[in-house]
């Protein structure tokens, strides 16, 4: 389209209206491949990690130092009225009077920190203001201010209050990320402090800290939304520019950029775009704040196919002003509607929203995205859903990203059939890690074909399962499934006795009408009700080499059941070959199974059942300065170091004979290797060794300059056998669970550094006997 010469006048493109004057323009209407087809996703990989691969290393409550009247707060048994059961590990420091601190020692460097914290709600529900102070090194570093404002959803039934009614409290930790004055190295302290200028009792979970990277210049071709009227940080509205930026950007067939610093944005941003490319300088440095907290007025909606494909929106934190779901109705997602095909959107760091992404059409004929990635995103701390493919969005994928405290579905595939849309086939997730989901489930599928669902790690769920498929909602549901294919997903922590609708959770939870489904190398820790639940008329269900180990942690009783490896009601069909279970709180005549209705059609081959097997639990996954990290070893494998052990794919050590304790590391430069050898840790030192009530306590004396430590625990001195188990670990503390303290236990311990990418490890310690 052309622009002729002569007056002025306003010409509408792509729905936003543009004046020019009399001077020629032309649209760009360049055709260019798929963005999406630059970023390749890895296939499923048994030997690979598990979960997503993150820049920042996490600082647990169990691992800090404590003073000044801090407490761990703890909720063994995830109990529903205590707000620990939503921490990590359900585990966190309070700090609850002034100068009461939390402190860790840093093994890395870096300057950029995410803190998951607590604080009270007002009692009108609108949330307080508050703040800790950071210390490094004993100096004061910062004051870090925070609010309760996001946080707090009260559960009295199946759907939240803003307001406490008396029920469930969720949403009781948030978070807030922050660049540090001075940035912080290996072996320095990092101390989060109540300072008591509030009167408020804060509570802290982790701290992650991670190296901040330089700012992404503005790229080539490019125009700055700057340049068009926006001004950072100066709290005043900047839709109006950005929105005329990208219409010249469009019109020119440029890419646009957001500099450092915060953009306001007070309503919602309908976004039309075709192969371009949105970025921001980095997810530490550009922000975009949508200001009104109404329902429907803010995150970016997509304008759909024929106005909008071919996007690629990066490198910014996003986030809202939204603090209630308006009874489901709010209408407000980070991202939504249609970005079309060959989308990505990636390096996006988005908070507070009713949802992180929903795409789907939902007005007029009805538009698709097929082939769009979301990729190394942290979609975190919404009231609902994460990520929601919805509405005949095919072909698309979930990779890298980290989905953390959301108020339903972590992710999810949901093939609804609203204004005649098509069905869902050949979605991916694959490899993020989903934690502290508070409602549904970690990763739910409602229905569609030919998904794949692999390498993904969820943890530490509430109310909630980890995995859950089932035919509640409208749609084609699974009338068209061939086969859905979940494949070396870990699950730890998750599953509920009791949902905000008063039902169990399995954590891998099916029911109703699902049916053609498989699971290969599935691994369940510490379930806190059933392992796997098969109900109703499932069919088609196979499940591969699957592994329980726990189920029924929270020892909480549902209609006579504490919680078994495998429960079934209904009249399921699924076949379950290669299992191996222990500890199941549920046993019936020696067997972890409860079967209820009709269960001939469930079959069980090749079973491996365990009274009282060690067990160890993966620990949450993280950037590692080896190729290859001890927990995920197969056999087979080989570390770069003496002294390996061999696992089997349980992650439990098999037979391998008394190991080697030589330090010497090999390397073709001699002096490279006196080097090595010469900077190797010192020997480590057990300071004590407690066991009780079915656990034993370990506590090393520490060591300056080491990455991590390793602790084995045996009833063998020679440390072989099934019963034989190691632990690495950041802090100088372990505890071992599912102890046998009728049984006598040797504990031996040493510590590794991390050089030209090896392990180097010190000497074991001397052998203590418990």
């Amino acid at each position: 389209m052309k622009v002729k010469k002569g007056k002025v006048f306003t010409a509408i493109l792509m729905g936003i209206v543009m004046t020019t004057g009399g001077n020629m323009t032309e649209f760009n209407t360049e055709v260019k491949a798929d963005i999406s087809s630059e970023f390749e996703i890895p296939q499923a990989d048994e030997a690979g990690r598990i979960g997503a691969s993150m820049p920042y290393l996490r600082y647990d409550s169990k691992d800090a130092e404590i003073g000044n009247g801090a407490k761990i707060e703890e909720s063994v048994k995830s109990e529903r009225t205590k707000i620990a059961s939503q921490a990590s590990q359900q585990s966190y420091v309070s700090l609850p009077v002034k100068d009461s601190y939390a402190e860790w020692t840093a093994v890395k460097s870096g300057s950029g920190v995410t803190m998951r914290f607590t604080m009270p709600d007002s009692t009108g529900g609108k949330g307080l203001t508050g703040s800790l102070d950071v210390y490094v090194n004993g100096e004061f570093c910062q004051k870090v201010d925070l609010t309760s404002y996001y946080m707090w959803q009260y559960f009295a039934g199946g759907n939240p209050s803003d307001k406490n009614n008396g029920g469930v409290p969720c949403f009781a930790f948030d978070e807030v990320h922050f660049i540090l004055n001075k940035p912080i190295n290996s072996g320095d302290k990092i101390r989060v402090q109540n300072s008591g200028r509030d009167n408020l009792i804060y509570g802290v979970d982790f701290v992650e800290i991670e190296e901040v990277p330089q700012t992404i210049a503005q790229p080539a071709n490019s125009l700055n939304v700057v340049d068009y009227g926006a001004k950072p940080n100066d709290g005043k509205d900047d839709y109006n520019a950005i929105r005329n930026c990208i219409s010249a950007a469009n019109i020119q067939g440029k890419d646009v950029y957001f500099p450092e610093g915060t953009f306001n944005i007070g309503r919602k941003w309908t976004f039309y775009g075709k192969n371009i490319k949105v970025t921001g300088a980095g997810m530490w440095y550009t922000n975009i704040q949508f200001t009104n907290s109404n329902a429907n007025s803010g995150g970016i909606a997509f304008a759909g196919e024929n106005s909008c494909y071919n996007v690629e929106f990066c490198n910014m934190y996003i986030n809202s002003n939204l603090s209630s779901r308006y009874n489901e109705q709010a209408s407000y997602k980070c991202f939504s509607d249609v970005p079309g095909n060959g989308s990505v959107i990636h390096d996006i760091w988005e908070d507070h929203f009713e949802c992180g992404f929903w795409l789907g059409d939902y007005s007029g004929t009805v538009d698709y995205s097929d082939g769009m990635k979301i990729i190394n995103c942290r979609i975190r701390n919404n009231l609902a859903d994460g990520v929601n493919f919805c509405q005949g969005t095919s072909n698309s994928v979930v990779y890298n990203c980290s989905i953390r405290n959301n108020g339903d579905d972590g992710l999810a595939c949901w093939n609804n059939n609203y204004l005649s849309a098509k069905d869902e086939t050949g979605n991916v997730f694959a490899y993020n890690t989903i934690d502290f989901i508070w409602r549904a489930g970690g990763i739910a599928i409602y229905g569609g074909d030919g998904f794949n669902i692999y390498n993904n790690y969820i943890c530490d769920t509430f109310m909630a399962s980890g995995i859950h498929l089932n035919t509640t909602f409208d749609g084609y549901k699974f009338n068209n499934t061939k086969n859905i294919k979940f494949e070396n997903n870990t699950l730890v922590r998750c599953g509920t006795y009791k949902d905000s609708w008063g039902s169990s959770l399995a954590a891998i939870d099916i029911s109703q009408n699902v049916k053609n489904v498989s699971f290969v190398n599935t691994k369940i820790y510490d379930a806190w009700h059933d392992g796997i639940a098969l109900k109703d008329n499932i069919q088609g269900i196979k499940f591969e080499n699957t592994i329980i180990y726990g189920s029924g942690t929270a020892g909480q009783k549902v209609s006579g059941n504490v919680g078994a490896a495998i429960k079934t009601s209904g009249s399921p069909k699924a076949q379950i070959d290669n299992i191996s279970i222990t500890n199941s709180a549920y046993n019936h005549n020696d067997k972890p199974y409860l079967f209820t209705g009709s269960y001939n059609g469930i079959s069980i081959l090749n079973e491996l059942l365990y009274n009282d097997l060690i067990y160890e639990v993966p620990g949450y996954p993280e950037v590692s300065d080896v190729t290859k990290d001890e927990e995920t070893i197969k056999p087979g494998d080989n570390e770069t170091t003496p002294g390996n052990e061999n696992r089997n794919d349980t992650g439990n050590l098999m037979n391998s004979g008394t190991s080697s304790n030589s330090e010497t590391v090999s390397n073709q430069n001699d002096e490279t290797e006196k080097k090595i050898t010469k900077n190797k840790p010192g020997k480590v030192k057990i300071k004590s060794v407690k066991k009780t009530k079915g656990k034993m306590k370990i506590a090393l004396k520490k060591l300056r300059g080491v990455y991590r430590y390793q602790i084995k625990v045996s009833t063998s001195k020679k440390f072989v056998g099934k019963n034989t188990l190691t632990k690495n670990l950041k802090g100088t503390k372990a505890v071992f669970k599912k102890i046998n303290v009728a049984k006598k236990y040797y504990v031996k311990a040493r510590a590794y550094k991390i050089v030209e990418k090896k392990r180097l490890y010190g000497r074991w310690s001397g052998v203590v006997s418990k």
